[in-house]
């Protein structure tokens, strides 16, 4: 069984104005919360193998954060996820070698609580799926166990939300 963990980057606040969207950087309480998160995936067992990272500077200092607890994981940079589509996403993550067991995407809203609704499919935990419906906050994550062994068929063969966790909090 394949698992996927989408994050959403930490807070980055406003702000500099003058700063592009793309470099807005993480804050201290952002960078606090992302580290709770990568604490409870350890705790979990959830250590993904390989990481899909959006290239904004935000999700790549997230990732900076994470990267000192999940020390086995390799990360994939990539600017196609900046504020990417569900449906973007989802073609980055059918392109993972099928030898990955579990992968981690930090990324964008509205792409990532778009994708975490369509992909709770039935036997999904009500409590998650409860939790994901209030909002993706920054920093929170989404746990699915996915029904196929194929990165590449994930997509039509669906998945089960497991988990939804708020910074300092898990369903």
């Amino acid at each position: 069984m394949k698992r996927l963990l989408l994050m959403r980057h930490g807070d980055s606040g406003l702000g500099d104005e003058s700063l592009p969207d793309f470099d807005r950087t993480l804050t201290e309480s952002g960078a606090v919360a992302s580290k709770a998160t990568g604490a409870w995936i350890v705790a979990n067992a959830l250590a993904p193998e390989i990481v899909l990272v959006s290239a904004a500077q935000r999700t790549v200092q997230t990732w900076d954060v994470l990267k000192a607890l999940l020390t086995d994981s390799v990360a994939i940079p990539s600017r196609d996820l900046y504020l990417a589509s569900p449906g973007t996403l989802l073609a980055n993550i059918e392109k993972l070698p099928d030898n990955a067991g579990t992968a981690l995407v930090i990324g964008h809203n509205p792409g990532l609580e778009s994708l975490g609704r369509l992909m709770a499919g039935p036997g999904s935990s009500d409590k998650a799926t409860d939790n994901l419906l209030r909002g993706f906050p920054p920093a929170g994550l989404a746990v699915f166990e996915l029904n196929g062994e194929n990165w590449r068929t994930m997509s039509a063969e669906g998945g089960r939300l497991t988990e939804f966790v708020r910074p300092g909090t898990a369903s």
